[in-house]
This record gives structure tokens, C-alpha cells and sequence, in this order.
């Protein structure tokens, strides 16, 4: 999350949404009678003798509601915010009417409270971070896999084929440097300033592209890596990069390898008998209750079964006593397992059993 402008004093902040956690975020904070300001889109009747009363010009308004619900919807990425507008651009008469914001990653907009909570301001500045992107290659001769990481969700960018098959294939008829460049070309254009670049696959291949990626992009030096001992390539070794131990030794402080990490202490604490754990949802939630959640990981897909707003009622009561909460995205690996654990699990300061 961004933020542009906070004025305590007056309630007001100004902010970009970047991804899903930034959406459930602003989810727990947003109250009834708070008031939302940002662009939309509604259609405005033009009246006129040729007009027709049942259609009308849907355009781009900016708009101010008063807040009544706010609804998350993690499979679409979107946070649906509704309530009765107060001001409006373009359409004086609207006012009064109900009308719905829909926030999404790369959204800005204003909030007004008239009264900031501690929570709610340590759930805005926690949501302040440094945005995680890298891009995970798994490539040998004959394939590609091309991932793209930002937080906990993994986007499998694109399987690239060589079409260099068997040992009797003439290097004359179609040159390596043609599926190289292909695969840098998607590389170049998936990258953003800071962003980390894993090579892996077997043989020398990945350090013959390394150099060649050098070539045409010299000032990706300090942020390209080669990851050894991965010899599965296409989107089957980018599953097998995020598991190696030398993948997560370089990228520790990374928020997908924390919740990895996370997830390994408490399936130990599972397997060894320790009490310190607790997992399903009134499992969690009366230990949050009482202060002992330390961490607790929550897949998305929990939200098929509870609801946001009780989920919300118990990260809050988590992070009233100074727990970490972690949202996991259901494309990656750690989601499923989360999931076979009920949609949640937390690692406990003190057993409650």
C-alpha cells in the first residue's frame, strides 16, 4: 500500500491499493459512516426530446460515500464498497442515491474517520511495505517456465518451447539465441526496479542465458541469481525452486518464505506433540482472545466457508495483542497445505489446551 497523504487531525488519508492484502486491509479498517472518495463509473440519463428515458451515457464521476458495507471478494480481487453518495461529479441529482466503489489492485482512494483507532492506524503503517517482486525461471534447452512472485501470489507468466529436439537438431535452421531472446523478452518486460531474477534447470544452459540476458539488460547484474541442483524445468521447476533450501536462504526476508517457515514450525509443533499450536477457526479464534497467537496464516480460500467479517473480528482481536497475521494467496503451494489444516493455523506464545 501507498500512502500519499495522512492528516491525522482532519481523519484523512490518501492511498493506492497495490495487491488482495492491501484490499483486506483497508477492509478491516473501513467502518459504517466513514466516507470514501474516488473515481467510479455511473450512467447519466441525458433528458431531451430524442432521448430515450431507459438508456443513458455511462462515464467516469468522482464520487464521496458514506459508508454502509464493505464487501471483499478474494477470488476477483476487488473490495466492494457501497453507501449513500454525498458528492458526486457530473450529476447533481444523484445525490442521496446508493452507490457502490469498487477498489482493486492500483485503485486510489480517500478515507475519513472521524476517529482513527490505534488498530486501525497499525494495520494502515504495517500495510506500508517495500513491494516483494521476483521472477523465478526453470529453463533447460527444450523448455521455460516463467514465474512471476509479488508477496504470496505466483503468476505463471508463460511456458516457453525451443523447439530443439533430439541431438540430431541443426543449430542452422532456427538458432538458439531466437528462444533465448524470446525468454528475455518476457523477462525485460516483467521486471520492475528492484526485482530479483532466479535462474535454475539442469546443465549449463541457465548460465549460458545468464550471460546473454547480461547482454541486452547489463544493469540486471546485482539482481540476477542461479539456483544449483534443480533439475525440473516449465512450471514443475518453479514449484521445485520455491522448495530449495537455497531459494529460501537467499530470499529469508521475503513474505512468502516467512509464511514457508512459519508453516514448518507449526506442522512440527503438530507432528511433536507441542501444545503451542492451535489450528481451525474457534480453535484460533479463542486462543486470539486470550492473547496467545503469536502468528497465525489464513489461506483465501477460508473465505469459502467464513465470513470476512468474522475473520476480520479475529485478526484484529490477533493483532490487538500484538500477533502477525498472514494472508496466503491459493496459488502457491503453502495455501493448499494451510487448507488441509482447516483454512488457518497459529503458532501460540502458550498452550490453551
Amino acid at each position: 500500500m501507498i500512502i500519499h497523504k495522512f492528516i491525522k487531525n482532519k481523519g484523512i488519508v490518501n492511498l493506492t491499493l497495490e495487491d488482495a492484502d492491501d484490499l483486506w486491509c483497508l477492509k478491516r479498517i473501513i467502518e459504517p459512516g466513514d466516507l470514501v472518495s474516488g473515481e467510479t463509473t455511473r450512467v447519466i440519463k441525458h433528458e431531451g426530446f430524442y432521448s430515450r428515458p431507459d438508456k443513458g451515457e455511462r462515464v467516469k464521476v468522482r464520487v464521496t460515500i458514506s459508508v454502509e458495507s464493505a464487501k471483499f471478494d478474494s477470488s476477483l480481487e476487488r473490495l466492494r464498497i457501497s453507501g449513500k453518495i454525498l458528492e458526486i461529479s457530473n450529476d447533481i441529482t444523484a445525490k442521496g442515491s446508493f452507490h457502490s466503489i469498487i477498489a482493486t489492485p492500483n485503485y486510489t482512494l480517500s478515507l475519513k474517520k472521524d476517529h482513527w483507532k490505534d488498530l486501525d492506524q497499525r494495520i494502515l503503517s504495517e500495510s506500508v511495505k517495500k513491494s516483494e517482486r521476483f521472477i523465478i525461471v526453470a529453463m533447460d534447452m527444450r523448455e521455460a517456465g516463467i514465474g512471476v512472485i509479488k508477496g504470496t501470489h505466483l503468476q505463471i507468466v508463460s511456458t516457453i518451447e525451443s523447439d530443439l529436439m533430439g541431438k540430431h537438431y541443426n543449430v542452422k535452421e532456427k538458432p538458439l539465441t531466437l528462444y533465448y531472446d524470446q525468454v528475455a523478452q518476457i523477462i525485460i518486460s516483467a521486471y520492475e526496479p528492484s526485482t530479483r531474477i532466479f535462474l535454475s534447470g539442469p546443465g549449463h544452459i541457465k548460465n549460458s542465458f545468464a550471460d546473454f540476458l547480461l547482454k541486452l539488460k547489463s544493469d540486471l547484474k546485482d539482481n540476477l541469481r542461479i539456483i544449483d541442483g534443480i533439475d525440473v524445468t516449465g512450471e514443475d521447476g518453479i514449484y521445485m525452486i520455491l522448495r530449495s533450501p537455497q531459494f529460501k536462504k537467499q530470499m529469508e526476508e521475503s513474505k512468502l518464505v516467512q509464511v514457508s517457515n512459519l508453516l514448518e514450525q507449526a506442522i512440527k509443533r503438530i507432528s511433536d506433540g507441542d501444545k503451542k499450536v492451535a489450528f481451525t477457526f474457534n480453535e484460533v479464534k479463542e486462543a486470539s482472545k486470550l492473547g496467545a497467537v503469536e502468528s497465525v496464516l489464513i489461506s483465501n480460500k477460508i473465505f469459502d466457508h467464513i465470513s470476512e467479517d468474522d475473520l476480520a473480528e479475529l485478526l484484529n482481536s490477533v493483532e490487538a495483542f500484538h500477533g502477525k497475521s498472514y494472508m496466503i494467496d491459493s496459488t502457491t503451494e503453502i495455501s493448499a497445505q494451510v487448507m488441509a489444516l482447516g483454512g488457518i493455523v497459529a503458532l501460540l506464545r502458550f498452550s490453551i489446551k
